[in-house]
């Protein structure tokens, strides 16, 4: 087999000029702990990012690797046809789910981050171009992909499942989450959203169970009238949901949109009386431990991946009954002890976990050959 170049590694920028959920979130701080640990030290590689030319690269603030737009295309073409030209035998690493198929099919050195597989186990949370988009690029991945990265050992055991001998091509690299405690007056969101509400923050999928949610937050305003705030939006690759709020609690159950400014999204975390995050599917979450980070206890999916994240250190619930998600709600509002001992176990388990140490992780597999 012929061997793997492995001086010069080229990072997908894609992700620059996408709407910041999740898995940009991911690829953005990632390559910044990655900036930050070849400042350090020796590391026997180079890195370069390359980008669309329209890229926002303001937030990145990169000293040590070099950073390069290429071409006047963008989106998926740029991606398949500007991206892998501009390469050329580099490796490439490709930190949100897709990579060019070109360099793929050609037996080139490609590593990729696959977040989550959640387009196959909930495909009617998706749009069907976007469905249809990763049903033909997932299979070259797994097969001709040099490294594949999971964010969990949960999310590794499912995409092992989909193709033989894979389970030496993964590793493992679960997310980081902590946030800092925001630098701006507490009055400001205090006086923006109110005080003590119980929070949401992610995307409105289906899959993130945002119908059961709502009427969750419907059944808590009505009879305890408590506030419920709901941070995040929708995406034209996600199917629509009905967002609709009845009239008598629209004054407590609010949608304020997507919010990228993580000192606002600290600050919102410790004004909150709990994080609802009764999901259906996920990988390696964000904002679970965001919020314990911020001191903000926890009710989430009792589900594999939830557990291995985030042990003992919040309040499960089943998601798919929505009495049990009100139960465990309501326990954590009426049980100040319970919420103190979240809080602290909370913040015990957002520790273990660091964008610097999910990026060590990957630069030991990216570097081992």
């Amino acid at each position: 087999m012929r061997p793997w170049p492995t001086t010069r590694w080229i990072i997908n920028g894609r992700f620059l000029t996408q709407k910041t959920t999740g898995v940009q979130r991911v690829a953005r701080e990632l390559t910044k702990a990655i900036d930050d640990i070849i400042g350090t030290r020796t590391i026997p590689a180079t890195f370069q990012l390359m980008c669309e030319h329209n890229a926002d690269l303001s937030s990145l603030q990169l000293r040590n690797i070099a950073v390069e737009p290429v071409g006047h295309t963008t989106g998926y073409v740029w991606e398949q046809v500007t991206l892998p030209r501009a390469a050329g035998n580099a490796n490439l690493l490709c930190l949100g789910n897709t990579a060019p198929l070109w360099p793929l099919a050609r037996n080139r050195s490609v590593s990729v981050m696959i977040h989550d597989l959640s387009y196959r186990l909930y495909p009617e949370a998706y749009s069907l171009p976007y469905r249809a988009a990763h049903a033909v690029m997932l299979p070259l991945i797994l097969k001709r992909a040099r490294h594949i990265i999971a964010v969990s050992e949960t999310e590794k055991a499912s995409i092992s499942a989909l193709e033989d001998d894979l389970h030496n091509r993964i590793t493992v690299a679960q997310n980081g989450g902590c946030i800092d405690r925001g630098g701006h007056a507490m009055a400001n969101i205090k006086a923006r959203f109110g005080n003590g509400y119980v929070l949401y923050v992610g995307s409105l999928s289906l899959r993130k169970n945002i119908s059961g949610l709502k009427q969750v937050a419907v059944r808590l305003a009505r009879e305890r009238g408590q506030s419920f705030l709901f941070v995040g939006s929708n995406s034209r690759f996600f199917a629509e949901t009905d967002l609709n709020i009845p009239e008598d609690v629209a004054h407590l159950v609010k949608f304020v949109g997507h919010i990228e400014d993580l000192d606002q999204i600290s600050e919102i975390y410790q004004n909150a009386r709990c994080l609802v995050f009764p999901s259906f599917y996920e990988a390696s979450p964000l904002p679970p431990l965001e919020a314990m980070s911020c001191g903000c206890p926890v009710v989430g999916s009792d589900i594999p991946s939830m557990r291995e994240r985030c042990g003992e250190a919040i309040g499960y619930c089943n998601p798919h009954d929505l009495n049990d998600i009100y139960r465990m709600v309501s326990a954590v509002l009426d049980d100040p002890d319970l919420t103190a001992k979240l809080v602290a176990k909370g913040y015990e388990q957002s520790q273990r976990f660091s964008w610097q140490r999910q990026a060590e992780h990957i630069l030991a597999a990216l570097l081992a050959d």
